[in-house]
């Protein structure tokens, strides 16, 4: 029994030692309007985008050290480590308000929306280690109403 108990745990999306959901806040209020989608190593979409108005507030999904902050081929860019391998980034701004090697609070401002390939939006992506990870299932345990997975010793 106790074998399956750990694989349960490995192959959780969640880091280890988080207890049920990882408690990522979505960056902005809008509605996820392109879906994580990559293909082979560098093609596809590796996030998600919210579609919020131009000059929206983006806050951090979660508390961390702001490891980059700048621009990559001409689209301003924040990425947020929080620990454990786990970093967010975002993209398509239109303004930064942070700087490298700032600690943020969750919710704490990183800037503001710009547009992503002519869309009114704000690309969020996470990453465990150097894997894409798909967005929508760290922001999961936050609107479904279905209890997480917690493992408890046996008896």
């Amino acid at each position: 029994m106790v074998p399956f108990l750990i694989a349960l745990a490995l192959l959780s999306p969640y880091p280890p030692g988080s207890a049920g959901c990882p408690g990522l806040s979505a960056p902005v209020a809008g509605e996820i309007v392109r879906a994580f989608a990559p293909v082979g190593t560098f093609g596809g979409h590796w996030g998600v985008d919210f579609s919020v108005e131009p000059g929206t507030g983006v806050r951090a999904a979660d508390a961390g050290r702001v490891t980059f902050a700048g621009e990559v081929a001409g689209v301003l860019s924040v990425t947020v480590h929080h620990g454990g391998g786990l970093r967010t980034s975002y993209s398509y701004l239109s303004e930064i308000d942070v700087t490298r090697g700032q600690w943020v609070a969750t919710g704490s401002p990183i800037g503001r929306s710009g547009t992503d390939h002519d869309i009114a939006a704000v690309h969020f992506s996470v990453r465990v280690g150097d894997v894409y990870q798909d967005p929508a299932n760290w922001l999961v345990c936050l609107t479904s109403p279905q209890p997480a997975l917690t493992l408890v010793p046996l008896p």
